[in-house]
């Protein structure tokens, strides 16, 4: 009989919009908070880990990209008469209080398994769970319990719902809802998404050189960073201020600076999230985004704790790893999304290479 423990088989439904940045958010987000885990298996907008239950609670509050998390009672090929077979093998007891209300719902990944009907199968898997839970009823509306199931890759995950995450409140963050917005700004999703690349705790001092509108300040604020913002342009950085006052986020400082020589101490901050300026609509005082970039990271490299990290987007073909390598930094890793047909950009997420700083000053 499958019942609930501490540690557990988690899946997580992730946002559809690119293949790979959800499921590095979950685990940014899980490192990020200490907690250990394996990752079981990844298919197409589902991750499947072992984890610590209350790892969900952190997923919830951090992620911009995860839709729906629960606790999985099984898996099985997508066949409706392997499916129902397992089902009829759940207790539903340990899920259910007697009297309580559920509903069965479920999700189809991109078209995925098209023979299967899903309406018949939250049925029969409905009529099973009362057989054994008479006591219980189905709500369809506002049902206590939700059990859902995952329909992706010519595969079925099924469990328990623990949690929700509806992105209205990062739409609610873009325009025309922002107090100040810009051609370059960053939608609230993705920002909230790098934020969470770079792993940082609460509490831990997050800056971005190039804060703009404020975009990755609002959304390091929201999780409980100490944040601090520079921007070479006084309007920006007026702009910004209005952002995070009309979110209610405190910061540490917002300054007028040239990002290539930030004053900071060294190894005051803790990480690093931004969008260095490039395209048209950007400003970059008639220097070069690679010429700023490499002044970026030279300075970054002093003032980043140990094994620090940064996450930044920049144009796809400015190859900003071998910029990034060549001035101490060590590549986590890389993601892409394309924009129009010239430009693709890359988020790209670095750490503080410890042993190339101290042959540097050797």
């Amino acid at each position: 009989m499958k019942r609930i423990t501490n540690v557990d088989n988690l899946f997580f439904l992730v946002s559809g919009e690119n293949p790979t940045l959800p499921f590095s958010e979950i685990k940014s987000i899980l490192n990020a908070e200490g907690f250990r885990f394996q990752v079981l298996e990844g298919s197409t907008q589902l991750l499947r880990c072992r984890a610590d239950l209350r790892c969900v609670q952190a997923i919830k509050r951090r992620s911009a990209m995860v839709r729906v998390c629960g606790v999985e009672l099984y898996n099985c090929k997508a066949d409706s008469d392997i499916i129902l077979n397992y089902a009829k093998q759940v207790d539903p007891a340990p899920f259910i209080d007697k009297g309580a209300s559920f509903v069965v719902r479920i999700k189809r990944v991109k078209g995925s398994s098209r023979q299967i009907n899903r309406p018949y199968l939250e049925s029969k898997i409905g009529e099973f769970i009362l057989e054994k839970m008479p006591e219980a009823r189905v709500d369809l509306k506002a049902p206590q319990k939700i059990f859902f199931g995952v329909l992706t890759d010519d595969r079925f995950i099924f469990g328990l719902k623990l949690a929700e995450i509806k992105p209205k409140s990062f739409i609610d963050r873009g325009p025309p809802k922002k107090a100040f917005s810009h051609a370059t700004m960053m939608p609230a999703k993705l920002a909230r998404c790098l934020v969470n690349l770079a792993q940082p705790k609460i509490g831990d001092l997050l800056l971005d050189p190039f804060c703009g509108t404020g975009s990755f300040l609002v959304e390091a604020g929201l999780i409980g960073c100490r944040i601090i913002g520079f921007d070479v342009k006084r309007s920006m950085v007026k702009g910004s201020l209005k952002n995070l006052n009309l979110y209610s986020v405190s910061f540490e400082g917002l300054f007028v600076s040239d990002a290539r020589f930030v004053p900071l101490s060294d190894t005051s901050v803790d990480c690093i999230v931004t969008d260095p300026p490039y395209g048209t609509a950007a400003t970059t005082l008639g220097l070069g985004t690679r010429d700023i970039l490499e002044h970026f990271f030279s300075s970054a490299r002093k003032i980043l704790k140990k094994c620090g990290r940064i996450c930044l987007a920049a144009p796809k073909t400015l190859n900003v790893k071998e910029i990034a390598e060549k001035l101490g930094f060590k590549h986590v890793e890389s993601h892409f999304i394309y924009v129009h047909r010239r430009l693709t950009r890359e988020i790209a997420v670095f750490q503080k290479d410890e042993k190339e700083s101290s042959s540097r000053h050797e």
